[in-house]
């Protein structure tokens, strides 16, 4: 029969963990099975507890309790204020969690917040009130459960220097829920769902199998605030309360000197991993030391259950961020700014919102249906005026920079400086067409076609991506819309007919058509007109409209898909765009990352060229001769030339786009071989890309159910000379 249980103390429902401690708040000297002490109530009173050993083990054991596994979990006593189906709109929603990958976000010397999910440690812990957690890092997949185990020591890094800065300075944490996470004690309602803010209170070292892990211990600021994740069941429901308990005992190890709190009631143990006598149980009948049997360890409800004061103790702090509104002046690219297109916790739901429309917010839930969409104030193309970089009539200056081994050839037509960049070993060209005065003011140019732009919904979206390894929905971060022949590219849009196109986007078709023709003609030293005949078979018939919002950018990529003409054109509106070009990981380190050698034969400015050049006779003989061995011999160059796949190629070309530049690039080999990235300085961008898709590359079912039809705008720069 289990003992009576004091009169503060209650059942509770889940399981913890337990390593080296940098802060408690009272300690209490070690006694046989009875301890007695004062407790400061919240009402600022204080009562004598006992309580004995019998008990705390009937505590210990009802706070241990657990479903059985497999058994559904109770369904949470309420509902959680901020919510999201996926974790990339959790990270661009809350300030104080922007980790896509790890389990902690922290920035200038402080943890925000933590996630805790599948990933965990059987001795982790969470109730109504208590979390206690091993540190991120250390796991390897083990071979025969294939379950992620400790694999390593951990120290102590800065993620813990990061709580130790929260707990000096009283800046509480958030913690969050995967669904699956195991110890949570209720069934969560959605894949994430944040708990609340928490007071990291101890950080400390033991030991799990062979290796030393970091723990950490987390206590609710607001205890007067209901714990949404508590479970209904009644055999569930009750805790015991933080702070009912007598304090933990502390003590100091007799070798190292150091006070360690005990944390299991298996006995007491110095938490400092450098210590002899790290990790071990003195048996006070021999006097000699052990370590615990892991299976064995039983939290020490006095651990578990103290209450640490913060001066800041049970305050509110908001866990809904980013309720932009705007200020109520006519401030252009104001709602184009880093905070109006950042998620939002809808204000009905509790989800946390993605901006998937260029026109605003639309919440996904189903039972939901907000929306909220900002008025814009149109951003004047006069403002796109830089002070120290002056727009003129003349041909403009340039600031595009190369790496030496890129060939430069500049020309001055039509209002435009061309510089024309060719890379070494690659057949093909880069052209940057820099727009003058002349040019960017024209009737119906640049200037108004940005303006217009602003203007009209031409049906801008964020696009959805390949997940990869994030839970939830994935979009790329910039909006897009397609026209014309469709473009199944990585984040793949609906195509619209140029017979529903904004004037802007058939004007871009005809410029970069007349662009790209004349490019070809100087090339060849041939005649735009010789140079129609054969274009106009395949004139670009596709316009892909990309927008961008502050610091929004489109990572490197190339342009090299199935089906696409060798030539490319952008026009740039808006916001100067920085467009940088390099060779892609495999071909410049000529291994994969299987470790395999690349066969494509080397270029110029590659790792080690001369001889990776010097083996491509041998290796393409041994292609045709020996397929085995082929195979083999790529195996083994690798490892002779230290080739390893790790890390990027510095860029060759950094182009900097003006409003009203035109990049051409031409060539197959160029999108094989390199890549390119964008990313813009100012608060709004448009990049409107031409291509010409050869119709017979589609599928049947992704051919458009209406006629593209030939580029009738008929623009033609050269009247602007």
């Amino acid at each position: 029969m289990e003992p009576e249980l004091p009169v503060h103390v209650q059942s509770s429902y889940t399981n913890a963990p337990s390593p080296t401690v940098i802060h408690a708040p009272q300690t209490l000297s070690e006694g046989d099975t009875e301890v007695t002490t004062e407790h400061e109530h919240s009402e600022e009173r204080s009562l004598a507890i006992t309580i004995s050993e019998e008990q705390l083990y009937a505590i210990a054991h009802r706070l241990s309790i657990r479903p059985l596994l497999g058994s559904a979990k109770s369904e949470p006593s309420g509902q959680p204020e901020v919510w999201a189906d996926g974790r990339q709109e959790l990270c661009e929603t809350l300030h104080y969690y922007r980790a896509y990958q790890g389990a902690c976000y922290s920035t200038g010397g402080f943890v925000r917040g933590f996630m805790f999910d599948k990933v965990a440690h059987p001795r982790d812990y969470i109730d109504s009130n208590v979390v206690i957690s091993r540190a991120g890092g250390g796991l390897t997949k083990d071979k025969d459960s294939g379950e992620m185990k400790v694999g390593r020591d951990q120290v102590e890094d800065t993620v813990a220097q990061g709580l130790r800065n929260c707990m000096n300075q009283f800046n509480p944490v958030v913690i969050i829920t995967g669904v699956d996470n195991p110890h949570i004690p209720s069934k969560p309602p959605h894949q994430y769902c944040v708990l609340d803010y928490f007071k990291p209170t101890h950080i400390w070292v033991e030991k799990s199998g062979r290796s030393k892990i970091v723990r950490y211990r987390f206590e609710k600021l607001n205890t007067k605030k209901d714990s949404w994740w508590s479970p209904t069941q009644k055999d569930m429901t009750d805790s015991v309360d933080l702070g009912s308990l007598p304090p933990p005992i502390e003590k100091a190890c007799e070798t190292c000197g150091v006070s360690s709190p005990q944390i299991y009631l298996n006995g007491w143990m110095c938490l400092q991993p450098a210590c002899m006598l790290f990790w071990n149980i003195i048996a006070s009948d021999t006097k000699a030391n052990y370590e615990p049997d892991e299976a064995s360890l039983t939290y020490d409800p006095r651990f578990l259950k103290q209450k640490t004061p913060w001066h800041n103790d049970d305050h509110e702090y908001p866990l809904v961020s980013n309720n932009v509104e705007l200020s109520g002046h006519c401030v252009p690219g104001e709602d184009t700014s880093q905070a109006f297109w950042l998620g939002m916790v809808c204000p009905e739901c509790g989800r946390c919102i993605s901006r998937l429309s260029w026109m605003g917010w639309e919440c996904q839930n189903p039972a939901c249906g907000f929306r909220k969409e900002p008025t814009h104030t149109l951003i004047p193309a006069v403002s796109l005026r830089e002070p120290l970089w002056p727009l003129t009539n003349s041909y403009p200056l340039s600031r595009d920079t190369t790496v030496p081994s890129i060939d430069v050839r500049v020309s001055f037509v039509h209002g435009y400086r061309i510089n024309r960049y060719s890379i070494p070993g690659i057949t093909g060209f880069i052209t940057h067409m820099i727009a003058n005065k002349i040019v960017v003011e024209e009737s119906g140019g640049p200037d108004t076609m940005f303006e217009e732009l602003q203007q009209t919904d031409i049906g801008l979206r964020r696009r959805s991506m390949p997940n990869g390894q994030l839970k939830g929905p994935n979009y790329c971060r910039h909006f897009a819309v397609n026209y014309g022949m469709p473009y199944k590219f990585i984040a793949a849009t609906a195509s619209q007919s140029f017979n529903d196109a904004a004037r802007p986007i058939t004007a871009t078709r005809s410029r970069l058509n007349w662009a790209a023709k004349l490019l070809l003609a100087l090339e060849s030293n041939q005649s735009v007109d010789d140079i129609e005949k054969g274009w106009k078979e395949k004139e670009f018939n596709e316009v892909l409209a990309l927008g961008y919002f502050e610091q929004q950018k489109i990572n490197y990529h190339d342009d090299g898909e199935y089906g696409l003409g060798p030539t490319i054109a952008t026009l740039s509106l808006g916001a100067p765009g920085a467009m940088r070009i390099r060779m892609k990981a495999r071909h410049y380190h000529g291994v994969s990352s299987a470790g395999v050698y690349d066969d494509a034969p080397p270029l110029p400015g590659c790792q080690q060229y001369a001889a990776r050049l010097a083996l491509q006779p041998s290796l393409d003989a041994l292609k045709l001769s020996d397929s085995r061995g082929y195979t083999a011999r790529r195996k083994e160059i690798p490892k002779e030339l230290k080739l390893k796949s790790s890390g990027n190629a510095k860029d060759v070309l950094n182009m900097l786009l003006g409003h009203g530049d035109i990049v051409v690039m031409h060539g197959a080999e160029l999108q094989r071989y390199y890549e390119h990235a964008v990313e813009h300085a100012g608060k709004l961008r448009f990049a409107l890309t031409c291509r010409y898709i050869d119709p017979q590359s589609l599928k049947e079912a992704d051919k458009p159910d209406y006629e593209v039809g030939p580029d009738m705008d008929g623009y033609d720069g050269s009247r602007l000379c």
